[in-house]
């Protein structure tokens, strides 16, 4: 991919993150305002305590795990096309 495709698809991927963020913060029910880097703790608290409480029923665990994957996945991709950028040295830059 040329470094202007690369640089779409990045953007591309970040309105992805941004919508899977809202997401979760509405699945979470976390405040609007939140940072996203406070919805990311949350998120992370929630996968490794209330997840695996026996009260929580199989259909909320699977749509948070489905939910944390995507995001994951988006992150990965990100990281991916940060990689294909950074000979370019875009990625030094930020």
């Amino acid at each position: 991919m040329t470094r202007r495709e690369n640089l779409r698809k990045l953007n591309e991927v970040a309105e992805l993150r941004a919508k899977k963020i809202d997401e979760i913060r509405e699945f979470l029910s976390i405040a609007p305002d939140a940072d996203d880097n406070d919805v990311l703790g949350i998120m992370r608290w929630w996968q490794k305590t209330a997840a695996g409480e026996p009260s929580v029923p199989p259909e909320l665990r699977t749509r948070a795990n489905r939910l944390f994957r995507e995001f994951d996945n988006i992150n990965d991709t990100s990281l991916q096309i940060l990689d294909e950028l950074e000979p370019s040295g875009t990625r030094g830059g930020q």
